[in-house]
């Protein structure tokens, strides 16, 4: 079974789209994927983004620090 984000907020995005309850979902995939599951709050919080129109289920680019260095920051490391 894969348990990985992408597939259990698939198993989300399906279920909220057949009307199922955020408890429902949370209790069936717990049963299902046990200690892989997301948390209560993160299967609540996936139901009510696709419930509002949301149809990834990829995460959304975070701003921050980027994870590569420039060159210039290279050349001055060396």
């Amino acid at each position: 079974m894969d348990s990985s984000k992408q597939a259990q907020r698939a198993v989300i995005q399906f279920l909220s789209a057949e009307g199922v309850s955020g408890t429902d979902i949370y209790s069936r995939m717990k049963n299902v994927y046990g200690t892989e599951c997301m948390s209560r709050t993160a299967v609540f919080r996936w139901c009510s983004d696709f419930r509002h129109g949301r149809v990834s289920t990829a995460d959304m680019p975070r701003p921050g620090q980027a994870h590569v260095v420039p060159h210039a920051t290279q050349d001055f490391l060396r």
